[in-house]
């Protein structure tokens, strides 16, 4: 897991480091500082997004979806982002088969940590680390080697 966020990292580092260098940021002129800090953060975000988010209990993300499938109106605009979203996967999927190796990872290793007694919240914090670990290590491995 930590390999895939390791690569993951690396490559964002690579993005951040060409966006930084241009000294724009959405279009906004910005200090290398300040973009430097907004790009990695972001990132770092990101990372936690995907390795806490989706590896939450079944439970916690179907709570919220019942109600909303309830409805006629709940339904038909289910099915309309659902292919808005099906189209934009196929449309870009070397990024998102990016983001799909970072999810299965992630919930490979929960459901490691699961089968031999772990809690849910320790699984979670345990992969939130083990994952910015892997992209820290990354960005720095990036950062020496061609900065």
């Amino acid at each position: 897991m930590t390999i895939a966020y390791g690569i993951s990292g690396w490559l964002y580092a690579a993005w951040a480091i060409e966006i930084i260098n241009q000294g724009k940021l959405f279009y906004w002129i910005l200090e290398n500082n300040i973009i430097t800090v907004i790009l990695y953060g972001l990132g770092i975000c990101f990372i936690l997004l995907i390795a806490l988010a989706f590896t939450a209990p079944v439970a916690f993300l179907t709570t919220g979806m019942a109600k909303w499938f309830r409805t006629d109106f709940g339904a038909f605009m289910s099915i309309i982002l659902g292919a808005m979203a099906f189209a934009l996967i196929v449309q870009r999927l070397d990024f998102f088969s990016r983001i799909f190796v970072l999810l299965s990872s992630a919930m490979l290793v929960r459901i490691e940590l699961r089968i031999i007694g772990i809690k849910t919240w320790i699984s979670s914090l345990i992969i939130g680390c083990l994952c910015l670990l892997g992209f820290c290590i990354g960005i720095i491995a990036y950062t020496i080697y061609f900065v």
